[in-house]
């Protein structure tokens, strides 16, 4: 695994390069076996404040650095850069520090701690390690095989739990998902609302937008029916109207809170307090791509009549639904107006990953925060959340009317797919505009990245971004796929499994955005092993998803698009057709949830192969049809039908 070569310590005076940090990869953990020393293992983020607090403080006290340097194997990892290292060995937050055996098993750890508690802990590890180094050094010598010995001193110094690969599923193969599991996922994000001041749970609140993505799909496209009655694994019913509730509660909330930052635009990570009344001050892009997304389906939602503002009759639920939209819409366009304004960098035509936390400035008008730097904005560009930034982009460009938007997100999945798409699949970041991709393939950088081509082929027609995210899904299923169907979260590499990082894990949310994209590719191709693929994920995971609770929102959803079949738009005429392209722009406005949009050319042999198979014919007239499975409705020829645009 490539190294920071920075570490990325505090921007502000501090000492902690002084401690002689190692980048993750197997010659550190070869260097504490041959030493036999633990390993101090640093999780830090270029965003956070208590990292950079600790980096001032601990890591620049003598005392750490000379105990650090003296008997410890110390490892700086960055969260962005290696989310894989971070989701194996996090302690609950960050910074972490984690003491590990040189096998990579923790043997304890936490969150910040000041110079004295860090000094203690150092003390502690090391009289413990010395006590037990038999047994620890030969943990994981066989193929990360527990010592029976080992085991018992980690539990006899009060270890925390390692994360290994979770067992295989016990699957009897039925064809149909067991129980109503969207169902019951909403009934847990309806059991945490906080119907006072939206969100979930009391504080710190962080907005969770795949959560509430669930919840407008789920709304939206079980809205038309009765109530859902309890299953075998639920205790009340879940009304949609009642998600609506909690969608639009918590929207509202957010926007005019102090999440959202009223002057420059964008969302802060989270709140600290329940009403969201003051926020912790960084901004991440992949927050505010992920949010910018929520309420642009929101607000078409929302205009098309589903998450509306009142429940009032006639003139009063529209003029309640107008003000919805517009708050849903101003708040998009404010967050898409602050990535390209602050993160994005222009050199290389792509965003930045966050900016940094900084009280003071943030608290200031806007003719204050005019007389001062902004905060610093790290300038690495992350694959899978410039493929997220990119999705908000292409969503933008038809619900805000912004076509320049759409220009804009194919320049960066163009540069992205150039400088990071390496042999057959994606790498995790870039630092500069004239190196390639950095950091090992990872699951959620070809599912992210996938999606995100997929978005670019329906608004711009090209097959080329069909055929990029074939590619990346067909790479996922040979390498990352587990003998239960699960898929792994990132290809093993030699030198860089150390660790944790040599034992699979399969990552719910990143299976079920795979799945999503192999569900939409079936819909695209017609190939009907890209739904086998997704189904065989999906089964798979029935039976460990309520082990994430409300986190398992994205695996509701993609079971939402798996049992529901949303609804398939194929636009077919000429390329050059004005009534073509106006259709075709209507369809991707159109207040569906979780459609799927298609454009056909008869005069393009590819597209016309496609219409053949599927039972299109060539008309005089362009025509839209708007289809569910293998079913399709008449043919339609005014854009109106399909939807009025914002």
């Amino acid at each position: 695994m490539d190294s920071d070569v920075d570490f990325r310590f505090s921007p502000r005076p501090n000492r902690a390069h002084e401690i002689d940090w190692r980048p993750w990869g197997e010659p550190a953990f070869a260097e504490a076996r041959k030493l036999g020393r633990p390993i101090l293992l640093s999780l830090s983020a270029v965003w956070c404040h208590w990292c950079h607090v600790m980096d001032e403080t601990s890591y620049s006290d003598p005392r750490v650095i000379a105990a650090v340097n003296e008997h410890f194997v110390p490892i700086r990892v960055d969260n962005d850069r290696h989310p894989d290292v971070n989701r194996r060995y996090n302690m609950g937050g960050w910074p972490t520090t984690a003491f590990l055996a040189a096998s990579g098993d923790p043997i304890t750890g936490a969150t910040y701690m000041p110079p004295e508690q860090m000094l203690q802990a150092l003390e502690r590890v090391s009289e413990f390690f010395a006590a037990n180094r038999t047994a620890l050094l030969t943990l994981g010598a066989t193929d990360h095989a527990q010592d029976a010995d080992g085991e018992a001193a980690l539990a006899h110094l009060g270890g925390v739990p390692r994360k290994g690969a979770l067992s295989a599923p016990d699957f009897d193969g039925d064809p149909d998902v067991p129980g109503d599991i969207p169902a019951e996922i909403a009934l847990q994000i309806v059991r945490a609302f906080d119907p006072v001041h939206g969100g979930l749970g009391s504080d710190p609140k962080f907005p969770q937008a795949d959560v509430f993505a669930f919840g407008l799909a789920f709304a939206e496209l079980r809205g038309g029916g009765e109530p859902l009655h309890a299953t075998p694994h639920t205790s009340a019913l879940v009304a949609p109207g009642r998600m609506h509730e909690v969608v639009r509660t918590t929207l509202q909330r957010m926007a005019t809170g102090g999440l959202y930052d009223h002057v420059a635009g964008g969302f802060f990570r989270y709140a600290t307090r329940r009403d969201w009344s003051v926020p912790h001050y960084e901004k991440m892009l992949e927050d505010n791509a992920r949010l910018a997304g929520l309420y642009l389906e929101a607000a078409v939602l929302a205009h098309g009549g589903g998450v509306s503002g009142s429940g009032a009759g006639d003139g009063g639920a529209a003029h309640a639904r107008l003000g919805v939209v517009t708050l849903y819409t101003d708040t998009a366009a404010g967050t898409i107006d602050y990535l390209l304004a602050t993160l994005w960098r222009g050199g290389p035509p792509a965003f930045g990953g966050s900016q940094d936390a900084d009280e003071h400035y943030y608290c200031l008008d806007d003719a204050g925060r005019a007389e001062l730097p902004e905060p610093f904005v790290d300038p690495t560009v992350y694959v899978d959340w410039n493929a997220l930034a990119a999705r908000a982009l292409l969503r933008a460009a038809p619900v805000l009317q912004r076509p320049e938007l759409t220009e804009r997100a194919v320049e960066l999945l163009g540069f992205l797919w150039e400088r990071s798409h390496r042999g057959a699949a994606m790498a995790h970041y870039l630092t500069t505009a004239g190196e390639p991709g950095s950091g090992a393939p990872l699951l959620v950088d070809q599912a992210t990245m996938a999606a995100a081509l997929l978005d670019a082929y329906e608004v711009t027609t090209e097959r080329r971004w069909l055929e990029g995210a074939q590619a990346l899904a067909g790479w996922a299923g040979r390498h990352l796929r587990a003998p239960d169907s699960r898929l792994h979260d990132r290809l093993a590499e030699p030198g860089a499994s150390a660790g944790l990082l040599a034992r699979p894990l399969p990552v719910l949310d990143e299976n079920a955005l795979m799945a999503e994209v192999l569900l939409r590719l079936e819909a695209y191709t017609g190939v009907a092993a890209w739904r086998d693929q997704a189904r065989e994920i999906l089964m798979a995971w029935a039976t460990h998803y309520e082990e994430s609770g409300v986190t398992a929102a994205a695996y509701g959803q993609a079971l939402l698009r798996y049992l529901e079949r949303p609804d398939h738009i194929v636009v077919v005429g000429s390329r050059g057709d004005d009534m073509a392209r106006r259709l075709l722009g209507a369809a991707l406005a159109a207040p569906w949830p979780l459609r799927t949009v298609q454009f056909l050319d008869p005069d393009d042999a590819a597209d016309a192969e496609r219409m053949a198979a599927a039972g299109f014919t060539r008309a005089a007239a362009a025509a839209a049809y708007v289809c569910r499975g293998a079913t399709c409705q008449a043919p339609v020829t005014d854009p109106e039908e399909l939807g009025r645009p914002l």
